[in-house]
């Protein structure tokens, strides 16, 4: 999928906000492979850089092993925790998504949630 990276970085943080009040999420951020926050929501406040990096790293890494394993491209990453998730996907174009949802947030939603994403990022 080919971006306008130009129109995400600058309406990127408006689409974020619709989606994370769509999808009653905790926040999101779209982030290059470098790490560095192109745009972000989040309902509380949480370091944007920070998790842009964290998810830049996250979906390095784990691409790494896709591929040295054989199993193919990423479809999706959703991490459990004791306080919540993170969902990660990526949007090519070496560009990283990430959504944070409250614990109690079931996973079949962030599978749903991933998907309504896509929907949304290619109407933008």
């Amino acid at each position: 999928m080919s971006m306008d990276i130009g129109k995400l970085t600058n309406e990127g943080t408006e689409l974020l906000k619709n989606f994370v009040d769509k999808m009653g999420l905790e926040g999101a951020v779209i982030a290059t492979s470098e790490g560095l926050e192109m745009a972000s929501y989040f309902t509380t406040d949480k370091d944007a850089d920070l998790i842009a990096a964290d998810t830049a790293t996250l979906l390095s890494v784990l691409t790494s092993a896709l591929e040295n394993t054989g199993k193919g491209n990423l479809s999706e990453m959703i991490i459990s925790a004791d306080n919540g998730s993170i969902a990660i996907k990526d949007l090519g174009d070496d560009i990283a998504f990430a959504t944070l949802a409250s614990k109690g947030y079931k996973m079949g939603g962030l599978v749903v949630a991933l998907k309504q994403f896509m929907k949304d990022i290619q109407a933008f």
